[in-house]
């Protein structure tokens, strides 16, 4: 009960103080507060983030106390805080000449001069701060340090300084994903692994764990251990949705769709609608040739997120296999528009454009894919098939001129059929043995891209026997 009346006390000589304040500052016309009341306000105005009122306090209680430094050290932070970054540096620098060697003062000058993207001097005095800090709060510096060097690309000399917190601080989260975080800069994924294997055997109750273990092992394409780490993660958070999401992805990479739409529908039941979600169902239903409903889900997710471009690539493809070519060109033309370096967006209009028999415009569709991109090899085959449709002679022109797709396999196997057609039949049989001896799982492929070959009973009878 007394504590409740002391601490109704002590916010009623709060509130007073800071009335009594305002209208100083109203007026500018300071009187007096005692040392202790007028850093009170000063912090208060700084958590409301009322930082001139903050200065002009810190002002008038240094005048009327000289001695005390806090003053000028909080004048300086809340010029910091306002932008006055040079001049709150100055002030800070005259602090330290004078002897002084805080926590406080070291951190302040650190946070202003990474805020000006200076970051040698951010990490000498991050580096000092850590010389007299207490030890709750070294964690925290460790992380800021460690970002300073990330700033400049140095991610070794981060894990360094991040390896000396986790040392003293193995239980905190922060430090080892700050660690991962680096080693995945690095391209050091199973640095990262190890980080939070590490962790895990100390609090193996920390889903966040499970969940970033996971998502380092699906960067390696290691999808059963990822999957086996998110189903961990949701075991001890039921309702944790971002893993959910990530085990989707993981499943749709193993073309397992039937269990990614499960986990894509119990995100939404956790959060509600989302358009990522929603573009992932579309996807899923379009891979189970349910078109009807994969319309819906793209649908729904461009309602929600209008400048979703993969929603709208969706929506074309999925129309164009229902028989609404003009839509669907409509459609796919409009995620170009959002992401015009989007190779597979250029892709797919070329394959709608064909389909609706526009060929002259579906070859320049294609072009503009290879321009963006000339090591896909569905897209290199696709494009050449098309000329060939087209124009046979032109096609091989296009094979020997352009020497990023003469270098491929793929254009090896679209050559095979080139060739065919143009009833140089030497020709083709030569350019399918180069494949076979260079790329035998591609050379497999060459009656699914081309089924006429089929019929041609020397690709038979090779294929059949491509193996000996």
């Amino acid at each position: 009960m007394f504590e409740d009346e002391n601490d109704d006390m002590y916010e009623q000589n709060v509130n007073d103080d800071l009335k009594a304040f305002n209208e100083m500052y109203k007026n500018n016309n300071y009187t007096f507060f005692d040392c202790d009341r007028i850093e009170g306000i000063i912090d208060h105005l700084f958590v409301s983030g009322q930082y001139k009122k903050a200065i002009w306090a810190a002002e008038k209680a240094f005048e009327q106390f000289p001695f005390n430094p806090i003053f000028k050290l909080r004048k300086a932070q809340a010029m910091s805080l306002s932008g006055e970054l040079k001049e709150a540096i100055q002030i800070l620098l005259e602090i330290e000449r004078q002897g002084e060697k805080s926590q406080d003062l070291f951190l302040s000058l650190a946070s202003s001069f990474s805020q000006l993207r200076d970051s040698d001097s951010a990490i000498k005095y991050f580096t000092k701060a850590l010389g007299v800090s207490d030890q709750e709060e070294r964690a925290d510096i460790y992380i800021d340090l460690a970002m300073e060097y990330e700033n400049q690309d140095e991610f070794l000399k981060a894990i360094k300084v991040l390896e000396k917190g986790i040392k003293e601080d193995p239980k905190n989260e922060s430090l080892v994903y700050e660690m991962a975080y680096c080693y995945d800069q690095l391209g050091g994924y199973e640095k990262a692994i190890q980080c939070f294997q590490e962790y895990i055997d100390i609090e193996p109750y920390s889903y966040t764990a499970w969940y970033n273990l996971a998502n380092a092992y699906a960067r390696i394409k290691e999808y059963e251990k990822a999957i086996w780490a998110y189903d961990y993660c949701i075991v001890i958070n039921e309702e944790f949705a971002p893993a959910y999401f990530n085990i989707g992805n993981t499943y749709a990479e193993l073309e397992m769709f039937e269990e990614a739409l499960v986990n894509y529908q119990k995100c939404v039941e956790i959060d509600g609608d989302d358009a990522m979600v929603y573009c992932s169902i579309g996807e899923c239903l379009e891979e189970l040739e349910h078109y009807e409903e994969a319309l819906i889900a793209y649908k729904k997710s461009s309602d929600l997120l209008p400048q979703l471009a993969d929603a709208w690539a969706g929506r074309g493809v999925v129309n164009n296999v229902l028989g609404k070519g003009k839509v669907a060109i409509q459609e796919i033309k409009k995620a170009i528009e959002m992401e015009p370096s989007n190779y597979s967006y250029h892709h797919s209009l070329a394959n709608i454009l064909e389909d609706q028999s526009h060929t002259t415009e579906a070859i320049a569709a294609y072009h503009k894919a290879i321009e963006l991109n000339n090591t896909d090899d569905r897209l290199i085959i696709e494009y050449l098939h098309c000329l060939t449709n087209e124009d046979p002679v032109r096609a091989m022109e296009l094979f020997y001129a352009e020497e990023r797709i003469h270098e491929t396999n793929a254009s090896k196997l679209a050559m095979t059929y080139t060739y065919w057609v143009m009833n140089r039949r030497t020709d083709a049989q030569l350019i399918l043995e180069d494949l076979i001896h260079n790329d035998p799982s591609l050379a497999k492929s060459l009656f699914l891209h081309f089924p006429s070959l089929e019929e041609v009973e020397y690709f038979v009878e090779r294929l059949e026997n491509i193996d000996e």
